[in-house]
């Protein structure tokens, strides 16, 4: 198996190459950064399909533009950095702002930066963080605030219709495994999802799953939680819950990715050229609002969970219900100068956080909530330049974990899952 790694490389997708970042660890999928589709995050999916959760994208009151990434065909705006590239984990952030076709930003200064940490399992932690503009009245008043989006990306000679799966395109479920199917094509009109299915109202948790043919189906995990997704109440049925609009008929357009051409305002209909070029296709979005003039807060933070998986709707909610509810963590190490090694779970990282404070080794008992799954553990200011994980006082197998050292952090990912109570001690 080919170990994790984030690294630049020139990208050929739809007969179109151009240079990008790459991030692989060793599944039949990989996350790409590519400069032909403005460095939009994409899980490749092979076989010329890719996927992506979207951007951070708004409308204006004053015309039928739409300001978001990747109308900067230029690359005025956009840039993408490797942050970290190591066994246990790869990060990589993504700076682009939210511009016209004529490169006129939003408000004068609407710009994002997005965070993707990839871990062993092919799956990534979305950080969006959303700056709305502050520097001038370009653009008048935002109409909408969308932080995502169910995106399939079908390379040319490919069709949506060749690629999904037409009794159960897209599968909305819950973390207690209610769901919802929708076909391909979609039959509802474009709207509030719970307009069709009031329930999602109640839901804790969002799972969207688009289901490839062949391939690994991409997902997008949305929290119901204010302090990890800020929203708005829909403005469909005025509830409190992010609104999700379901995309209607097919639903495909090719003014994206490999199109270069600054021809068009809004998005344009495939129409007879699909298949005979790249396109995308959209089923599902989400945002801030969708109320014409409110503005989130600058800066504000999303968070999701995304990545590509062949398992079950099962084994997904249960990596969700892990993400949304971590372990209890004790630790009978005794305080120094007021820090205590525990310092909390970064849903940011997907990652349980600890001090080293000068110790050799960090021990501490965890008390699962739910099913953990492949847990992280980041330990600031480690001494060693190696690592021994026990759980219950038995040595791990080295098979079982992955670590890495970055600018004196440790990180440790586990290929395991813990149900019970567990002593775990990281040491030299």
């Amino acid at each position: 198996m080919r170990n994790l790694r984030a690294y630049q490389d020139n990208i050929t997708f739809s007969g179109v190459s151009g240079p990008g970042v790459v991030v692989e660890f060793g599944k039949s999928w990989r996350l790409v950064f590519w400069s032909k589709a403005q460095y939009v995050p994409c899980w490749d999916l092979g076989g010329e399909v890719w996927f992506t959760p979207e951007w951070f994208e708004t409308g204006s009151a004053e015309d039928n533009h739409c300001y978001e990434p990747i109308m900067d065909k230029q690359l005025k705006y956009s840039s993408v950095e490797i942050l970290e590239s190591g066994e246990a984990r790869s990060k990589v952030h993504w700076h682009y702002a939210l511009c016209n076709i004529n490169y006129e930003v939003f408000n004068g200064n609407t710009t994002a930066d997005e965070y993707y940490t990839v871990y062993p399992d092919g799956i990534a932690v979305q950080k969006l963080v959303g700056w709305p503009g502050d520097l001038s009245d370009y653009g008048g008043n935002p109409t909408i605030w969308e932080v995502g989006e169910w995106i399939l990306i079908n390379g040319k000679g490919t069709t949506p219709e060749k690629n999904l799966e037409k009794e159960r395109a897209f599968t909305f479920q819950n973390l207690e495994g209610d769901k919802i199917e929708i076909k391909w094509p979609m039959t509802s009109p474009f709207g509030p999802l719970c307009r069709y299915h009031p329930e999602i109202a109640d839901w804790d948790a969002y799972i969207g799953r688009i289901n490839v043919k062949a391939r690994p189906d991409p997902f997008v995990v949305v929290p119901k939680n204010k302090a990890l997704f800020p929203y708005k109440p829909c403005a469909g049925c005025h509830h409190d819950h992010p609104q999700f609009n379901v995309f209607s008929g097919v639903s495909t357009y090719k003014h994206w990715p490999v199109y270069e051409r600054e021809d068009f305002v809004g998005f344009t209909d495939a129409g007879d050229d699909v298949g005979m070029v790249a396109t995308h296709t959209s089923l599902c979005c989400f945002g801030y609002s969708y109320t014409p003039f409110d503005r989130p807060p600058r800066p504000s933070i999303w968070l999701y969970l995304t990545g590509a998986t062949e398992e079950s709707s099962t084994c997904l909610a249960e990596i969700a219900l892990s993400w949304l509810n971590p372990a209890i963590v004790h630790t009978e190490t005794k305080v120094i100068r007021g820090v205590t090694p525990y310092q909390g779970f970064k849903f940011s990282e997907r990652a349980y956080a600890f001090k080293a404070l000068g110790r050799e080794k960090v021990s501490f008992l965890m008390r699962p909530r739910v099913k953990v799954v492949n847990p992280v553990f980041r330990v600031d200011d480690w001494k060693s330049s190696s690592v021994q994980v026990r759980l219950d006082n038995d040595p791990l197998d080295s098979c079982h974990y992955r670590w890495q050292l970055t600018g004196g952090d440790l990180i440790v990912w586990l290929d395991r899952e813990i149900e019970k109570e567990t002593e775990v001690e990281i040491s030299p």
